[in-house]
């Protein structure tokens, strides 16, 4: 029997670890590729101890640098399996800065690195002939009126980088659309989801004075925020390809997130950095 075969970014806490722990519960090998085996290595061992040995294995993945991607790609190949689902949930808010190639740090993490593993990993999820792509997003996208592609290769601007986050969670919604409108012939389906305003370590840059507010607000466990996103990989059906789900529904994004222009431009403009980056 051909056993499916799935990545998860970042995966190593929070909802990635909630999903890799739900993906191999269902019999799937799980790949999580992630900066740091050592902080990995308990969830591979919970995994193996629950599942058995080989059900879980790392790949190493810096998503500030198109080197580390392209390398974590060419492990993934190595394997000679399909990729049946691409979980895209590594990410960060609040952090300051710019990524080895210069993007802005949450731009390029949280979108523009899932982008190029995306295109790097599109052979293998052609291969598996019925795979889903999940990309994290959230509803803070919608305060962001305009998508400046200047900004995107500048440092943090905003003290709390919540700004820089929501341009990320945006483009991940574009990214979401597009990629469906090029690869579902291929037999992709993609899916944009908001799991929800989850207690995990993806605010732990945010500004001390924030993290009481973000309490306040009443955060979802790791486990329901994995719920989420679990049900566009398994459950959400192939006809909502390309949207934006919220509480298990599609939903309509917000309406710059269902601009066609600006998900060609999105996409041919990651493209053309990818290139001239990559080997």
């Amino acid at each position: 029997m051909n056993v499916k075969t799935a990545l998860v970014t970042g995966a190593n806490t929070g909802i990635g670890k909630e999903i890799a722990l739900s993906l191999a519960s269902k019999g799937i090998k799980v790949f999580i590729a992630s900066r740091s085996y050592d902080k990995t290595l308990p969830v591979i061992q919970a995994v193996e101890k629950m599942y058995g040995a080989h059900k879980c294995e790392w790949l190493s993945l810096d998503l500030e640098s198109i080197k580390s991607i392209d390398s974590c790609a060419d492990s993934f190949f190595e394997q000679n399996v399909p990729l049946d689902f691409l979980v895209n949930n590594a990410g960060f808010a609040g952090s300051r800065g710019l990524t080895k190639e210069g993007f802005e740090l949450a731009f390029g993490v949280n979108y523009f690195g899932h982008y190029v593993l995306t295109r790097r990993l599109e052979r293998a999820l052609i291969r598996a002939n019925n795979a889903r792509v999940v990309n994290i997003s959230s509803k803070v996208h919608s305060i962001v009126k305009k998508l400046d592609f200047a900004n995107l290769r500048t440092p943090t601007k905003s003290l709390s980088g919540i700004k820089e986050y929501a341009v990320s969670k945006l483009a991940n919604i574009l990214f979401t659309s597009e990629l469906h409108r090029r690869y579902a012939s291929l037999r992709i389906s993609s899916f944009a989801v908001h799991p929800g305003l989850v207690d995990t370590e993806i605010w732990r840059k945010l500004p001390f004075f924030l993290r009481p507010i973000l309490k306040l607000k009443g955060m979802l466990t790791p486990e329901e925020g994995a719920r989420n996103v679990l049900h566009c990989a398994f459950v959400a059906s192939v006809t909502h390809s390309g949207k934006y789900f919220s509480k298990l529904t599609p939903i309509s994004p917000s309406t710059l997130a269902t601009n066609q222009e600006l998900a060609i431009k999105l996409w041919e403009q990651s493209e053309s950095w990818m290139n001239h980056y990559s080997k």
